[in-house]
């Protein structure tokens, strides 16, 4: 054998064929410290994608979940507050709605009952035999007035009627029952305008010092209730106005006006019908008397049948 075959001998003697098959199973198979390495490290992956898992999605949705509840919550707390606001005010508002209508309704009844009151009052107290029974076709022993104004006016017995003109636009003219003082009672005359806008009856009156009740109805379904105190028509108190249906309106119209004197409370009617009802306590007795009101326009009023009933 040459020496190259015998290097080539120790050669593959020192480097058998089969020794590199050791090298190819090491790098296929794994070792016991790999293994568990590796399955600390899957252990690691998992746990740690688990707890990923659980912080950006599980608890997440969570969070989500539960901000939606809140939300849901609070949206139907709102959502009752306000089905609860909502019917208090409602109930409110009905119980306002309703009180006011009670009070409505009572102050109508009131009304009503007071009407119905004064107005079986009045039917009562005329039911009797009047003290004053007058026609006033003619001067008799109640000695009405009877004069020349200076500013053309007057009162006169004329054509079966008691007259009482004025011409001056904004002045009224006055006559008088000389005879009678009264304090309460009831005082109804009739009256017809015959002429221009307005008369009335003057009851509880001081003549003299210009001082008494007046209350005047206009042919327009007007009427007023003034307290005079002096000579300055201007200082003159409006207690009562309005308009009443009882009158009948127009010229040459018959109306019966009337008022209850009782103490301070004074009650005026038309036609037999109860117009307003008021109190005052200025003055508790006096003269009655008629007039006529020139408002725009030269008055002519005729009266006619006067009573008076004491209460």
């Amino acid at each position: 054998m040459t020496l190259e075959g015998q290097q080539d001998t120790n050669i593959r003697a020192v480097y058998p064929p089969h020794s590199i098959e050791p090298r190819r199973q090491s790098r296929r198979g794994l070792s016991t410290g790999m293994i568990m390495l590796l399955t600390a490290l899957a252990v690691f992956v998992v746990g740690g994608s688990a707890i990923i898992l659980y912080s950006t999605v599980i608890q997440l949705n969570q969070l989500r979940a539960q901000t939606s509840a809140n939300v849901v919550a609070k949206s139907t707390a709102t959502t009752l507050s306000q089905a609860r606001s909502t019917m208090q005010a409602g109930a409110t508002t009905q119980v306002q709605m309703n009180a006011t209508a009670t009070v409505q309704t009572l102050a109508v009844a009131q009304t009503n009952a007071t009407t119905t009151v004064l107005q079986h009052i009045f039917n009562q107290a005329t039911n009797g035999n009047p003290v004053l029974n007058d026609s006033l076709k003619q001067q008799d022993n109640n000695n009405w007035e009877v004069d020349s104004k200076a500013d053309g006016g007057g009162c006169a017995f004329t054509n079966g009627a008691y007259h009482v003109s004025i011409p001056l636009t904004g002045f009224f003219s006055s006559c008088y029952d000389q005879s009678h003082i009264f304090s309460n009672f009831v005082f109804q005359v009739q009256m017809t305008v015959l002429k221009g806008d307005r008369g009335g009856i003057i009851f509880r009156s001081d003549p003299t010092n210009t001082k008494f009740y007046l209350f005047r109805v206009g042919q327009d379904g007007s009427y007023d209730l003034y307290l005079y105190v002096d000579t300055n028509g201007s200082n003159a108190q409006l207690l009562s106005q309005g308009s009443s249906s009882a009158i009948d309106t127009g010229l040459n119209r018959l109306n019966k006006i009337a008022v209850i004197a009782a103490g301070s409370n004074l009650s005026l009617y038309v036609n037999q019908q109860f117009v307003v009802s008021i109190k005052d306590t200025t003055y508790q007795s006096g003269l009655i008397g008629v007039f006529a009101d020139d408002q725009a326009n030269p008055t002519e009023v005729a009266f006619s049948n006067a009573k008076v009933w004491t209460l």
